[in-house]
């Protein structure tokens, strides 16, 4: 994949210099230019440069591009309207895969008619060149990670396994819960996931159980938006054919939010506060005690919110956004039985909410569209994983980000392991036992896709 879809490729020449025109001519159009501002304040100190920008772009339009032939291997891409139901991934949501990458920073394309560019033509060369460039690929049984080395280097497969399996005990109990707080591509989930499928299948289980499992069980963030892409992808692709058949709706549990950056209950009147370059949005106790909340509640809002965009014909903005703010509060404040959250919400709690709602409309409405209530979705995690606590945690990051993640989000019995460092034939892992391992290849570099399975026996350990 990296010879053929890589920065040396010619599809990729190809694709980011249509893109490239596209943003040239579109940088200045409100969804277009909150999205560059958001990744830009989401970077590494260092440039933050349009080109890496558009780099970034491609590999998420591939990755749902990927996505696309794997939930449906046999049935090729058909169609200038599949095309941007792809990219926009209502492709997906008609499928009951949720969160594959709705409202995120990379969904700046396609570009809506009342901006009038002129560009659906470009947009459309730019994403049927990418489909047709992957059109001979077989996807039926592709696995995770297909395409993080056009990311970043990620840990090895064998040592995913090795922390979850052998430290983590997943192999032996799957019905514990494990957080990634700085995911990357996913390469622990995805160990998880593997770690459940096998037992199920070993105690001869029904399959279709992973899918409503693992989502609940196994979850991650990051706080860099191409990571959350690759990882959304790489959770897909480890739940198997289970995608590939009916299912049920799920959601893909990886968000973009930062771990460091936990929001707190006020003491007084129970809000939790997010606080973004938007402006702050409040958000009721409830929703983080019950994350559907964010989903069945929050989510409906996307309604309430073309619905002011139609009264603008006729009314002011801000008459039409009370309005619809008002059928919205009846609606928050009602029972919603044959839901996953039946109880109606408090006076108060719906005031609380409707502030968040307030600034979500007005978003939209002056052109930035879902982006802002999908990031407030995605940067509730922290205080709703702090909330509800898990079983295990895993990652690759330093050890000060392990003790603060352990802190934050580890039930008291929990246990913890994470990767602390990573060569080409060594790996430290520390836990939260104070523990620290040491592991040596014995024979040589292993293949980076090598199950830990079939890397124990070349594999030294030691405790130091």
């Amino acid at each position: 994949m990296e010879a053929a879809f890589g920065p040396d490729s010619a599809i990729f020449a190809e694709t980011t210099d249509r893109l490239n025109r596209i943003f040239a001519q579109a940088a200045n159009a409100p969804p277009v230019a909150s999205r560059f501002r958001e990744w830009q304040s989401r970077q590494d100190p260092g440039p933050a440069e349009e080109s890496l920008f558009i780099h970034q772009t491609y590999l998420a339009l591939l990755a749902r591009f990927v996505a696309r032939r794997f939930v449906a291997p046999r049935r090729p891409v058909i169609g200038d309207e599949e095309l941007l139901e792809v990219i926009n991934v209502d492709y997906f949501s008609r499928r009951g895969i949720g969160n594959l990458g709705e409202g995120d920073i990379f969904s700046w394309l396609p570009l809506e008619p009342r901006w009038e560019l002129g560009l659906d033509d470009l947009v459309l060369e730019a994403v049927r060149g990418l489909a047709e460039a992957l059109a001979p690929y077989d996807f039926v049984n592709a696995s995770p990670g297909i395409l993080d080395a056009q990311y970043r280097e990620t840990v090895p497969r064998w040592l995913a396994e090795y922390v979850v399996e052998e430290e983590l005990g997943l192999a032996d109990d799957t019905g514990l819960s494990l957080l990634d707080s700085a995911c990357g591509s996913g390469i622990f989930l995805t160990a998880a996931i593997g770690a459940m499928k096998q037992s199920v299948a070993q105690r001869g289980g029904e399959p279709m159980d992973v899918l409503f499992d693992a989502p609940q069980r196994f979850r991650g963030m990051d706080s860099d938006p191409l990571a959350v892409a690759m990882a959304r992808l790489n959770y897909l692709l480890a739940l198997g054919d289970l995608v590939q058949q009916e299912h049920p709706e799920f959601l893909l549990p990886v968000y973009l939010a930062d771990a460091n950056e936990v929001p707190k209950l006020s003491a007084g009147d129970q809000v939790v506060t997010l606080s973004t370059t938007a402006g702050d949005f409040p958000l009721p106790e409830p929703f983080i005690r019950d994350p559907m909340m964010l989903d069945w509640v929050l989510g409906r809002l996307t309604n309430y919110m073309d619905g002011a965009q139609l009264r603008l014909h006729a009314q002011s903005e801000e008459v039409a956004v009370q309005e619809v703010l008002n059928a919205y509060y009846n609606y928050v404040t009602a029972g919603k039985p044959r839901t996953p959250v039946p109880d109606a919400m408090t006076p108060q709690q719906a005031d609380v909410l409707l502030e968040t709602a307030r600034s979500l409309v007005h978003l939209h409405i002056r052109g930035e569209g879902t982006l802002w209530l999908h990031l407030v979705q995605n940067l509730a995690a922290p205080a709703i994983f702090a909330n509800l606590g898990f079983d295990r945690l895993a990652g690759y990051f330093p050890a000060e980000f392990f003790e603060a993640s352990s802190e934050s989000y580890l039930r008291p019995e929990g246990r913890a392991a994470v990767v602390t460092s990573l060569a080409v034939e060594t790996a430290q892992v520390i836990t939260g036992t104070g523990r620290t391992v040491r592991l040596q290849i014995a024979d040589g570099p292993l293949p980076h896709d090598s199950s830990w399975a079939d890397a124990k026996a070349k594999v030294l350990i030691t405790e130091e």
